[in-house]
């Protein structure tokens, strides 16, 4: 395919993620900093790139070439002419640039949480903006969230298909370069795993890897369940998914729990929900990609429930648990993080009531370390007010008896730590 071409096809396909009306020149050097990647001018970032083609707009129809896109387009015959191209049309728009967001601030709850693998009980986010403090992926360098990603505790076999997708699209990128066709790759996956295994955390790694890529045009990740997406009455449940998608389009749409859409009491709804997400997956195929996640079984029967999803979801990752050794470390980062020293003795004894714990159904993994951590401290805090004075080392320090007991299965009842029983 001619360079021209491969140019106006990247133009053509920001324009309608974006849901703008015509093909602009703002269009087309995104699409000549895709197309030429490493070879793109180092001072045309696609973070600043991704600012000129803001906001989104509300048209639904396929977007036209207008005159002026169509004479910069028939322009780039070579590398260099593609390059004098986008430095032209980057001069023109400067003046527009709008003002590039703060940088974050430190992120020390952000960083708990990627640490320590906790899921947050995830909601739909309306918006398409990154939320809270966090940095926008697009300023973000592949290597720098890879680093990320390594410094979780275990996840060995997730870490190692997670490099494989970076591989394939860094590949891609060279062939492009090379005038050789792409090898398609799907970019939505289906995450498998009990709770508290990190499928949230290492989303959210996902979506910023994929805007660094280039894969999607900001890399910001929006968290639904069933609830965001099904409604109550005929014609309302598309519409919801349309409101959705709509606010991931430029990120990823994670559903947590997605086999709960193929159930219930309003599985027809639900079906509705899925019958229109596959056709937004198509409409947005070059600017969303979508995780779905939930226990192995249940997932299964969820991509079979569709022939749509099961063309669309063709990439597993599964997320083991983590056995006592890694728990007690992620027990130890928490503590770190919240600037409690671990006393003499509690490590063991946090691994000793981990390995006494993970032998119970529904064991929450990450989440139960959160709690039991969340719980030891409720038992340090009470111990240091309990004569009414507060000693400097009763601020930070947590011991063995500030660990709580576990109740274990006996005489028909289950050990409840802040999950439902067996």
């Amino acid at each position: 395919m001619a360079l021209r071409d491969r140019v106006l096809d990247e133009a053509l396909a920001i324009a309608k993620s974006c849901s703008h009306l015509e093909v602009e020149p703002r269009h087309v050097l995104w699409g000549i900093v895709r197309v030429l990647g490493a070879d793109a001018p180092s001072d045309l970032k696609p973070a600043d790139i991704r600012h000129f083609l803001e906001p989104p707009g509300t048209s639904v129809a396929s977007p036209t070439v207008s005159a002026a896109a169509q004479t910069v387009i028939d322009a780039c015959d070579s590398v260099e002419a593609a390059t004098t191209q986008a430095r032209s049309i980057a001069a023109k728009l400067g003046a527009s640039t709008p003002a590039s967001p703060a940088p974050a601030a430190a992120k020390a709850g952000e960083a708990s949480s990627a640490a320590a693998h906790v899921e947050a009980t995830p909601a739909a986010s309306t918006s398409a903006e990154p939320p809270g403090d966090e940095a926008p992926a697009s300023r973000e360098t592949v290597d720098a969230i890879l680093a990320e990603l390594d410094a979780l505790v275990g996840l060995a076999p997730v870490k190692t298909e997670i490099r494989r997708l970076v591989a394939v699209q860094r590949l891609n990128a060279e062939r492009r370069r090379n005038d050789l066709p792409e090898i398609s790759a799907t970019n939505h996956l289906v995450f498998t795993g009990d709770p508290g295994t990190g499928k949230t955390t290492v989303a959210r790694l996902i979506a910023r890897l994929y805007g660094a890529l280039g894969v999607v045009s900001r890399g910001h990740l929006v968290e639904a369940t069933r609830a965001d997406l099904v409604a109550g009455y005929v014609g309302q449940t598309a519409l919801k998914v349309q409101e959705v998608v709509s606010s991931a389009v430029g990120g990823v749409l994670f559903i947590d729990e997605a086999y709960a859409l193929s159930r219930g009491e309003f599985a027809d709804f639900g079906g509705e929900a899925v019958a229109t997400l596959v056709k937004l997956m198509e409409d947005y195929r070059q600017n969303l990609a979508v995780i779905v996640a939930g226990y192995g079984d249940e997932m299964w029967e969820f991509i079979r429930s569709n022939p749509g999803l099961r063309s669309r979801f063709t990439r597993y990752i599964d997320f083991p648990n983590f056995d006592a050794a890694e728990l007690t470390q992620v027990f130890e980062t928490m503590a770190s993080q919240a600037k409690v020293r671990v006393g003499d003795g509690v490590s063991s004894r946090v691994r000793e009531l981990l390995d006494e714990a993970r032998s119970v159904e529904d064991f929450g993994n990450a989440r139960f370390v959160r709690s039991l951590f969340e719980r030891a401290y409720a038992n340090m805090a009470a111990r240091a007010i309990a004569d009414d004075r507060i000693d400097p080392e009763e601020l930070e320090l947590l011991t063995v008896a500030d660990l709580p007991d576990i109740e274990t299965p006996g005489g028909g009842h289950s050990r409840r730590i802040g999950f439902r029983p067996s």
